[in-house]
């Protein structure tokens, strides 16, 4: 008899939740309670995390799933928007594989269209392979090293290729000037847009900018840091802090002012301060396989790469007769299976 029972995580678990994952030295921004409650207004999803509790009726494990309805049926995903990682938090192997079974017979038993689990690249040792699913994908997670006990400003720069080392030189030769601005939202949320239609990009939604401080409190969870040219703001960029990891979120940058490198400065000027305060590691996020310019670009701040996976359960086969335009359309915001599979792009 295991020494677990699974339950669906609700409102009243709170405390519990938060108690739990502030004991995980692996948890990611996307495990917050936080998290889980701005996400499912942002996406309109409803949650159900299965949650696995002791005889004391304590946590000591979770795996987040947020699902949303469509027309072509109920779709899982842990977790959605933008490709945030889910996947099964655990204090022990034990519970570990608790989980997963719980999860096999949640999929076995549960009417739905697709359910996709995206591990976390901070447990790259957890073996998802006996998760039920019927597609595999993955994306390189680079992480920069970010902490030092004293020289913060030259260390860092040590760790970093020569190229970069020399557009931060250049940016500061050229007067670019850093400060962390919080309300300087509109502006990133603006340049943003401009930034990915310019690129045939998705920009996140008006409403992840509106409501996240809400969510999260300014100096202590985010920080939006500015640059400045002769007193005009030309790149911004908002990060998150968690657990030890500091989340480069959204970098933008005013065109014509590329040439400049205020966002090298910016990304300088945040790995020192997160430094000193003692965090440990810069998430870059998710690279395709096939991103070779931003591969490059992240590897040159002295990543290390951590591959994490996508483990999907498609159930409804008629997903891959549907257009990706109504795949969009119905589950906006979440993964429902790679494009590539689709029969009708």
């Amino acid at each position: 008899m295991s020494r677990f029972r699974l339950k669906v995580m609700d409102q009243d678990d709170e405390q519990k939740y938060r108690s739990f994952i502030s004991t995980m030295p692996h948890a990611m921004l996307y495990h917050g309670w936080e998290y889980m409650e701005f996400s499912k207004g942002l996406v309109g999803g409803n949650d159900h995390y299965l949650i696995a509790l002791n005889k004391e009726d304590n946590i000591e494990g979770v795996l987040p799933l947020i699902y949303k309805e469509g027309s072509l049926g109920r779709v899982y995903n842990s977790l959605p928007f933008y490709g945030s990682n889910g996947g099964v938090l655990a204090n022990d192997q034990e519970c570990f594989d608790f989980i997963i079974e719980n999860y096999n017979r949640f999929v076995e038993d549960t009417d739905f269209a697709a359910s996709t689990v995206i591990t976390n690249p901070l447990r790259p040792s957890d073996n998802y392979e006996g998760i039920a699913s019927n597609y595999k994908d993955y994306r390189i997670g680079q992480f920069s090293s970010i902490l030092f006990s004293d020289d913060h400003e030259n260390k860092l720069m040590d760790s970093f290729h020569y190229k970069t080392r020399n557009v931060i030189r250049k940016a500061v030769k050229e007067g670019v000037e850093v400060s962390i601005d919080n309300s300087a939202i509109d502006f990133l949320y603006n340049t943003h847009v401009n930034n990915m239609t310019a690129i045939g990009g998705k920009p996140k939604p008006k409403a992840f900018y509106e409501n996240f401080p809400s969510y999260y409190q300014a100096g202590k969870d985010y920080n939006i840091y500015l640059a400045s040219f002769q007193s005009e703001p030309i790149a911004a960029m908002l990060v998150f802090y968690f657990n030890g990891t500091v989340e480069y979120y959204t970098p933008v940058i005013v065109e014509k002012y590329r040439s400049m490198q205020p966002l090298s400065l910016l990304i300088y000027h945040a790995m020192i301060d997160a430094s000193k305060i003692g965090y440990v590691r810069w998430n870059w996020g998710g690279t395709w396989a096939s991103q070779d310019g931003v591969y490059s670009f992240k590897k040159r701040w002295g990543t290390y790469d951590i591959n994490y996976y996508y483990y999907t359960q498609l159930k409804n086969s008629d997903i891959l007769k549907a257009s990706r335009k109504e795949i969009l359309d119905q589950y906006n915001n979440f993964f429902v299976i790679s494009f590539d599979q689709l029969k009708s792009l």
